[in-house]
């Protein structure tokens, strides 16, 4: 990601956010390993999860985003699979990676901020499955 872009990227979340709440790691210029951004996320019944924010290839691909632990669905199955009703697209690290934008729904003009909203909507879909039972897809549609 280019300088102006992650100075655009950081004004806003600091905008959004209390500035504990997120930090983007290794965007100084010469930095070497990935570069990404970790963000807390609370739910409306309080939980907290970690998102971790891949930048590879933002923002002229969808960042790969993961909830930094193992999730388990409501019968304590590991969300380590893709699965098109749970809205998941595997694993990594131990990590689930979730769905938020489609690829045909993407443009480099979403922001961070945007991609955290609808993975804060995705949290919030999981916290309601494991209350109900029922799979994600049943209060998310697609997008393609």
């Amino acid at each position: 990601m280019e300088k102006a872009r992650y100075q655009a990227e950081l004004k806003l979340l600091s905008g959004k956010f209390p500035t504990n709440a997120f930090r983007f790691f290794n965007m100084e210029d010469g930095a070497t390993g990935e570069r990404y951004l970790r963000i807390g996320a609370k739910t409306n019944s309080g939980n907290v999860y970690t998102l971790h924010i891949s930048l590879t290839g933002f923002p002229f691909m969808p960042p790969a985003v993961f909830v930094t632990r193992m999730l388990k669905d409501r019968d304590g199955n590991s969300l380590a699979s893709a699965s098109c009703s749970m809205h998941t697209l595997g694993s990594e690290r131990g990590w689930t990676r979730i769905c938020h934008y489609g690829p045909q729904s993407w443009t480099p003009a979403v922001s961070l901020y945007k991609v955290y909203v609808k993975c804060r909507l995705w949290l919030e879909m999981y916290e309601a499955h494991l209350r109900t039972g029922n799979p994600i897809d049943y209060y998310l549609t697609h997008q393609i």
